[in-house]
């Protein structure tokens, strides 16, 4: 049975740079002038009087710490996903998906929010509704759509709004300057040092806009020099009208200080009228905040899915609006269901509670970045590294104790960071291993068949790259599949550039034909059955992950070269993909200059890699009626009790072979203190050499381990590598590498 196959290429959108300094300001601003002001002003006042002013300012020096920390990391990376992105340049992938959760739950927080400001503003001042949250509702569906439309459109929206507001705060600072007291001012100001600094932690949401200037760099021109003038010039700006607002609301002597309470003083100052257009500038604040933080969260779970981290279809481009459709939905519908959870207050302890957290690991990341990369060109220097951000780590670390006596929202935000976390290992492990590899899926483009995916048959996969070890690696293939009973799945690939399309060509079929006849007709002369197939993918190595999972393989057999000369390549670009994402064992067969195959070393160290190698090693033993030795290597100086431990180790080895093969093996003890060198220099005496990945190293980019790299690097012999798949060590890997 044959099948031919194609369809259209597809062609990968990015984001556009819109968006000048104009916009990036109107960002910040917009986002810091909103229910922090409007709302969070007359709560700070309500706690400690006029001293909120000190809060304000306090909250605002904090942010500075970070906002520089954001100004080095953006000159270096100017793209969108702030925090996480820089986070994802320097820690292990878990901790950078820690940070990527905390921001993106920050953002829909704080924005959810606004949105609940906005309703509370609009029920007092404005209209009562059936549902106290409908106001603001309609305003998040209006703003979503609005997001999806485009980032000229919503960061056009975002200028006029901001310097509207902008105007209207002026005015109001200006019709209540005339009655502020200084007198007044002192007899109000609180002397509570705990209740300023708690106070201060409750406003510190309102300051958090800078960030979201930074998750949009993507869209921003210029952004190594325009987001750091952004930044500053936003906090400020917003810092200066503040302390004016807090003034001029503590002179309102109100009678009750909540979260109207400037609207409430606006209408004291300014009459019912100017009163109204105050408590509508503050509408538009907050929907502005609103929309700058869907565009900021949005953008943050964009880069957490281009770079791993969420299922990519949630970060993908629209050709048209050239805005990623399904990011700002999802953080449209996370901002919906907040707001209808959670009481105002609550959110606000609960977003400052994931922010402040997401600060602390990014001022910890600069440290750990100049470290890691120390020659790296760094367009914009924080000074005094690590003096500032370990100021910054303290000062954040210091506002989030603030926020632990208000349980609810805290054991709420803690509750969410860890289903977040469970939630991505649980992705992860079903996550179909090629999916997880960018690119365009293959094509199938010809296949004979003498299988079915079903088949509970073993499966061997024998990838057919080079027509000079086809044989060998048939030869190998046949060998376990007749003692494990299995099908041979023979492939062949043909690749393709990215810039051209995946579609069927006949003449590139016929001539990968030749060598699938050819190991066919081996397959068969061997009486066992084969199927074979002829792909066209753009990248080879997910071509063959794509097949092992397609036809249910328990095994594939790969020939390599024995290194790379590329320095971010272990074993060679295909063989590292395949090492890293296959989920079933992998057997790599290095040729040496002879291919004979009478005399195999086995090094043995009793892992779970080492006792498949024994299986293998056992199999290919009885098919190519090799002598086979076990060994173990040991030091020079090796104790009595160590040899003895050797000992052991290599009889229970042999006694395994015994048992499930029938094989009597030879036995030694190597005394070398290196133990690849131990075994390159018993190699003389052999013809092959086969050897178990050691175990992992999970941070590191070696995939096999230190000791199979060295051999198979350095000795003419044939090398033979066996890597046992384990279901949750290949999850741990997965999600530690990525």
């Amino acid at each position: 049975m044959e099948s031919k196959g194609g369809e259209q290429h597809q062609v990968q959108t990015e984001l556009s740079r819109d968006l000048g300094i104009t916009s990036a300001l109107a960002i910040g601003i917009g986002t810091m002038i909103a229910a922090g002001i409007f709302t969070l002003s007359g709560l700070a006042i309500r706690n400690v009087g006029s001293a909120a002013i000190v809060s304000f300012l306090l909250a605002a020096f904090v942010s500075l710490f970070t906002a520089l920390t954001y100004c080095e990391f953006v000159s270096i990376y100017p793209r969108s996903g702030e925090g996480y992105l820089y986070a994802r340049k320097t820690f292990a992938a878990p901790l950078a998906y820690i940070v990527g959760w905390a921001l993106f739950l920050g953002y829909t927080a704080s924005c959810a929010f606004y949105i609940a400001s906005l309703s509370s503003y609009f029920v007092e001042f404005i209209m009562h509704t059936p549902f106290e949250g409908l106001s603001g509702i309609v305003g998040l569906v209006a703003l979503t759509l609005l997001n999806i439309k485009g980032t000229k459109e919503s960061g056009g929206f975002q200028i006029i709004v901001t310097a509207a507001k902008v105007i209207l705060l002026l005015w109001f600072i200006i019709g209540g300057l005339t009655y502020v007291d200084s007198q007044e001012i002192m007899d109000k100001f609180s002397d509570d040092v705990g209740s300023i600094v708690s106070t201060s932690a409750l406003v510190f949401i309102t300051f958090f806009g800078f960030s979201a200037i930074a998750a949009s760099a993507g869209e921003v021109k210029n952004p190594v020099k325009n987001i750091p003038r952004a930044i500053f010039w936003s906090v400020g700006v917003v810092t200066l009208l503040y302390t004016f607002v807090v003034l001029v609301t503590i002179a309102a002597n109100l009678t009750e200080y909540s979260e109207a309470a400037m609207g409430s003083a606006a209408v004291k100052f300014l009459g019912s009228i100017g009163g109204m257009v105050i408590i509508g500038g503050a509408l538009f604040s907050m929907i502005s905040a609103s929309n700058a933080s869907i565009m900021a969260g949005s953008r943050v779970a964009l880069a957490m899915s281009q770079l791993g981290h969420l299922p990519r279809e949630i970060g993908s481009i629209n050709t048209r609006t050239k805005t990623p459709i399904i990011a700002t939905l999802l953080v449209g519908g996370t901002i919906a269901i907040f707001t209808i959870a959670l009481p105002l207050e609550d959110l606000a302890h609960f977003a400052d509670t994931v922010l402040l957290f997401a600060l602390i690991m990014v001022n910890f990341a600069l440290i750990v970045h100049r470290r890691k990369f120390p020659k790296m060109h760094r367009p914009f220097r924080v000074p005094f590294v690590p003096l500032l951000p370990i100021l910054g780590i303290l000062a954040n670390f210091y506002l989030l104790m603030q926020i632990f006596h208000h349980v609810t929202p805290v054991l709420l935000a803690i509750a969410c960071m860890v289903l977040g976390i469970i939630g991505f290992f649980f992705w992860k492990g079903a996550q179909v291993a090629d999916k997880a590899v960018p690119g365009e899926a293959s094509r199938l483009a010809l296949g004979t068949f003498s299988d079915d995916p079903k088949d509970k048959r073993m499966k061997i996969l024998v990838p057919l790259a080079n027509p000079q070890t086809a044989v060998d690696l048939i030869r190998f293939a046949t060998a376990v599949a007749k003692e494990r009973g299995a099908v041979i799945v023979l492939l062949r690939v043909a690749t393709v550039p990215e810039q051209m399309p995946l579609r069927y060509n006949s003449e590139l079929v016929e001539k990968e034909k030749d060598i699938l006849d050819f190991g066919r007709e081996k397959v068969e002369d061997a009486g066992l059955p084969v199927t074979t197939l002829i792909k066209i993918g753009h990248n080879a190595g997910k071509a063959i992950l794509e097949t092992a999972r397609e036809r249910n393989c328990a095994l594939i057999i790969l020939g390599w070269k024995g290194y790379s000369r590329s320095r971010d390549k272990i074993f060679g670009q295909v063989t590292d993909l395949v090492i890293k994402y296959a989920n079933c064992d992998i057997m790599l067969i290095k040729f040496g200059e002879e291919r004979k195959f009478r005399k195999m070393l086995l090094p043995t160290a009793g892992g779970e890699h080492a006792r498949e190698a024994e299986s293998y090693a056992a199999i290919l033993s009885k098919a190519f009626d090799s002598e086979l030795t076990l060994c173990v290597v040991e030091k020079q100086d090796a104790s009595d009790q160590q040899l003895i431990q050797a000992q052991d180790r290599i009889d229970e080895a042999q006694k395994r072979l015994n048992e499930e093969y029938g094989i009597e093996a030879k036995e030694r003890i190597i005394l070398n203190n290196s133990v690849p060198r131990g075994i390159i220099k018993a190699e003389e005496e052999y013809d092959t050499i086969v050897v178990g990945a050691t175990r992992d190293r999970l941070v590191t980019q070696i995939l096999f381990g230190s000791i199979p790299e060295i051999v198979a690097k350095y000795t003419k012999k044939n090398v033979i590598v066996v890597k046992h798949h384990n279901p949750v060590k290949a999850l741990l890997g997965r999600v530690v590498r990525e």
